[in-house]
């Protein structure tokens, strides 16, 4: 389906039933908009030809794979069926439709329970998977957090009562990293990777977004900057559950335009932590000129190479994204992190729209990194 050759299969990929040929249209909304939101999980809704029924073919909680032609390479994630909608033609003359909404492994943590949960003094990342079924659970065996590298960050020991999600965004808060939806096609079971701090690099060379095409160019038809909002802060709380909370303002930003608060809640296990992690947010969002951006391609009319590109995606967390400003007679280029998308996918074509924060918001000094290790333009992390 549509010009990257999209494949619906209900089980997983290569042992179960594909669908494709029934599928009218589907949507893909994974991660999340910007850099301080939580994850509240992704969703795929697919419109499929009900003639016959075709849905009751699907229950709750059956294993959906969607991948491109170019798997196992690329783009594979899992899903699980998660509500059906039917749409029945009026008087039974007409072609009837059904919708199949299901949910990613993020999403589908947010209803795992822990009760009295014992999670351990360690990194963000390796708490999270605590909650993996060979460590106790509550996740079961079809659904895996896997922590990308060891955090930068230590996370506080507790006696945890509360959803699988909402203790990995505490982690995420925490951390300063990012959540991926991602599939272990081996074992044909979802997986949330977990991508601490230090993982946000290196920058690839090759593929970018930019306004025209190119073998190694995403050439965007829709370009959108937008200026702060909601994410300019300069006065910055920091409430972990075991120390008391720290608070880091940025005193310059505060006295150019004043006060704008944030609160996060944290699992920062020393008051030196919390205060740092303050004093990064306080630091990097105090600037009213910074900027977001959200940039929309379709995958016709594209030149780059397809397979290469779905090679590099799921994964790769900065690209350069190159766009020229009004009156302006060059380009400015700017290393972005995706930060979540969606697909709109039809037989004609796949329409991606991707929100992308710059690179300066997970910028920490690296020693030694030709791109996050020079002195005046990488902040010092804590």
């Amino acid at each position: 389906m549509a010009q990257l050759g999209w494949i619906f299969e209900k089980g997983i990929l290569g042992a179960g039933t594909v669908f494709t040929s029934k599928v009218l249209s589907a949507t893909v909304t994974e991660g999340r908009e910007k850099y301080l939101d939580p994850y509240s999980g992704g969703r795929l809704a697919i419109t499929i030809d009900n003639t016959g029924n075709y849905a009751s073919n699907f229950a709750f909680n059956d294993e959906i794979a969607l991948y491109t032609v170019y798997a196992p390479n690329g783009y594979v994630e899992y899903w699980t069926v998660q509500e059906i909608d039917f749409n029945d033609y009026p008087g039974n003359t007409g072609m009837p439709t059904a919708t199949i909404v299901c949910v990613d492994a993020v999403g589908r943590s947010g209803r795992y329970q822990a009760i009295s949960k014992s999670l351990t003094q360690t990194d963000t990342t390796t708490q999270a998977t605590q909650f993996n079924s060979g460590s106790g659970g509550p996740l079961k065996s079809d659904i895996e957090v896997t922590a990308i590298s060891t955090g930068n960050s230590t996370a506080s020991a507790s006696t945890y009562t509360g959803t699988v999600l909402n203790q990995i965004n505490l982690l995420n808060a925490t951390e300063r990293g990012f959540i991926r939806n991602a599939a272990n096609i081996a074992a044909g079971t979802q997986r949330i990777n977990f991508y601490p701090r230090k993982s946000i690099g290196p920058i690839a060379t090759d593929f970018s977004f930019g306004r025209n095409y190119g073998s190694f160019v995403c050439a965007y038809q829709r370009f959108d900057r937008i200026q702060n909002g909601l994410q300019f802060i300069n006065t910055v709380t920091v409430s972990p559950e075991a120390v008391a909370d720290q608070t880091a303002t940025n005193a310059s930003s505060v006295t150019a335009y004043g006060t704008t608060f944030y609160s996060s809640e944290t699992v920062d296990f020393s008051t030196t932590q919390a205060s740092g992690n303050a004093e990064w947010v306080a630091n990097t969002f105090s600037d009213p000129n910074s900027l977001r951006f959200v940039i929309e391609f379709s995958d016709r009319g594209q030149t780059f190479n397809q397979a290469d590109f779905y090679a590099q995606f799921p994964t790769r967390p900065v690209w350069p994204l190159s766009y020229r400003l009004p009156g302006a007679v060059s380009d400015t280029t700017v290393n972005v992190v995706v930060e979540g998308w969606t697909f709109t996918i039809t037989p004609s074509q796949t329409i991606f729209r991707l929100n992308l924060s710059p690179l300066t918001y997970y910028q920490f000094f690296t020693l030694d990194s030709s791109t996050l290790g020079i002195l005046d333009t990488s902040r010092l992390g804590w």
